[in-house]
């Protein structure tokens, strides 16, 4: 892949200001796509401050913390989304209480665990749709294996009793968006991070979801700005949501901000963010 190649002989910070222009560029080129916004939730009926206080969800996550960790080494689950947001993301799932959730981008596959624990907690048949482009759990040439896990997505999964309420798929998200059937109270995305994709995505998960639905995004800095003191600042998935307000002022995001644990070492701020509609 271009991405890959070009990580390897430039600096981080030259590739990401290279791909960031890149994706900005291409943004410029797509035509006008439609929001549709119906089904969205309304900002003023949301308040997250309960998933985040309720001691029942912090003593459910503590417990499915516990187990997940013991399946890896020491040391494991520092990668892929951060701890923090991992507990974010469970904290929300147990808040909201979907039905049917659908993730953009499964990566290692910590997430989609921890989404999947949660639905498991809430009982019933709720499940997690996990699309990724690649297989995550391909025993050669999966994402664990490359940053050295020690097991894939999947087999974790199983061993923690959770494989009912998690199914991967492989194939490239918007195909993905546009051919189901299924509609989602949680979208979940966290895939291809440049603008230009955020933008199809967000257009194509708006009509999936139930009604009252919910988006959440990762890697949304407000601005487009660094939020923590290490100057890193990822800016596609904000200028794609700045385009689609300008087409659409009645979508809304709430950026979690602050959160009540650490996220990185030294901050407890959080790139997650809540896509709703005004009202």
């Amino acid at each position: 892949m271009l991405k890959e190649a070009v990580k390897t002989v430039l600096p981080t910070s030259v590739t990401n200001q290279y791909f960031e222009l890149r994706g900005k560029i291409r943004l410029q080129k797509i035509p006008v796509r439609a929001f549709d916004t119906r089904n969205l939730r309304r900002f003023s009926s949301v308040d997250i401050s309960h998933g985040f206080s309720d001691p029942e969800i912090a003593k459910a996550w503590e417990d499915d913390h516990q187990a997940i960790s013991q399946l890896y080494r020491a040391g494991e689950l520092t990668m892929g989304v951060n701890p923090g947001d991992r507990r974010a993301i469970y904290s929300l799932v147990m808040s909201l209480r979907p039905q049917n959730v659908l993730e953009i981008g499964t990566y290692i596959g910590t997430s989609a665990i921890y989404m999947a624990a949660a639905l498991q907690r809430l009982h019933g048949n709720r499940r997690l749709t996990t699309v990724d482009i690649f297989d995550v759990n391909h025993p050669k040439q999966g994402a664990w294996k490359d940053v050295g896990l020690s097991t894939p997505p999947a087999e974790c999964a199983k061993a923690l009793g959770l494989s009912e309420h998690v199914q991967f798929h492989v194939g490239a998200s918007q195909d993905f968006m546009r051919e189901t059937d299924e509609r989602y109270d949680l979208i979940f995305l966290d895939g291809d991070h440049d603008a230009w994709a955020i933008y199809e995505e967000l257009s194509l998960a708006l009509p999936l979801l139930q009604k009252d639905g919910i988006i959440l995004l990762h890697d949304f800095y407000p601005g487009g700005k660094p939020i923590r003191s290490d100057g890193y600042a990822i800016g596609g998935p904000f200028r794609a949501v700045e385009r689609a307000q300008r087409e659409d002022p009645a979508i809304q995001v709430l950026p979690l901000g602050t959160l009540p644990w650490q996220t990185q070492p030294g901050s407890n701020t959080t790139t997650l963010a809540l896509v709703l509609k005004t009202g």
